[in-house]
């Protein structure tokens, strides 16, 4: 493939190799939308102002874009902004191995979905040498491996891929310049295959990435337990903010005073919720 190198890589790579103990957000459409209709409590210097780098994939963007609203909210982010394009701007992180950024892809999408099939199919055509990987091969990944939404040019699941693999893609290039990557979604799936990438990464030798690696969530949870502990809410806004989901999957560990912890994974009522973070016993919000 051409090594064409775009000017938002130029100016992420810049950044990232000029900086240390960089802390990257990576924003997703749900939490965009969470925020912007609940600006009053989430302003952007608030939630981002911690981070040196916001970054949006583009298939994100592109369903961010699909409201005035949200496209407002993230422009106003006051930290350095930028968009990265799948097409130009992933492989550089892999040195331009086309079969490693495919096999990345496949393995940031859940196993069986649609966009999993179609580059598995792609990579064991490859591995044999029967194809060679065409130039225009992330285009159509995005084009046709994915299913359309009812706003037609949105594709289900892009964005969630873009993340994940972007996430990774930074850690395997950048290393320890990286101090943390935090992914601003909602989505529970994204938790699920991270830990498919770093089994897979770790057998097959996929990516350079640390078993205790950099990346966290920054969910809906976090950011409510965040602004609940900072004031920046009281009992009666973390209700009505917690409205939609009264029920909601929580990951969180609670301390106890001899350093054991208590993991706790399961669904939570808002209630229960508030109690957890009115509690004496220090805690983590995971997810």
């Amino acid at each position: 493939m051409y090594e064409m190198v775009s000017d938002s890589f130029k100016e992420l790579n810049s950044f990232i190799t000029k900086g240390h103990d960089l802390r990257i957000c990576i924003l997703d459409n749900n939490n965009v939308q969470f925020c912007t209709q609940h600006d009053k409590y989430f302003p952007v210097d608030k939630i981002y102002g911690y981070y040196d780098l916001i970054l949006v994939p583009g298939w994100v963007y592109a369903e961010i874009a699909q409201s005035e609203h949200r496209r407002q909210y993230i422009s106003s982010i006051p930290q350095q902004l930028l968009y990265m394009d799948e097409a130009t701007d992933y492989l550089p992180l892999v040195d331009y191995h086309d079969l490693k950024l495919m096999k990345v892809f496949a393995n940031a999408s859940s196993p069986g979905s649609k966009p999993h099939r179609y580059l598995k199919k792609q990579i064991q055509e490859a591995e044999s040498g029967r194809v060679d990987i065409d130039d225009e091969w992330i285009v159509n990944y995005y084009e046709n491996g994915f299913d359309s939404k009812e706003e037609g040019m949105i594709k289900k699941n892009a964005g969630e891929t873009s993340i994940l693999a972007l996430a990774f893609l930074l850690v395997h290039h950048y290393g320890n310049k990286i101090k943390q990557i935090s992914i601003s979604t909602s989505d529970f799936a994204v938790v699920e295959i991270k830990k498919k990438i770093m089994d897979y990464s770790s057998k097959h030798n996929l990516l350079n990435v640390p078993t205790i690696n950099p990346i966290s969530f920054l969910s809906t949870d976090v950011l409510l337990a965040r602004a609940f502990r900072m004031g920046m809410i009281g009992e009666t806004e973390l209700i009505y903010l917690r409205k939609s989901t009264h029920r909601k999957r929580v990951i969180c560990i609670v301390r106890n005073n001899d350093g054991t912890v208590v993991p706790v994974d399961t669904v939570m009522e808002t209630e229960d919720f508030l109690q957890l973070l009115k509690g004496n016993e220090p805690y983590d919000i995971i997810f």
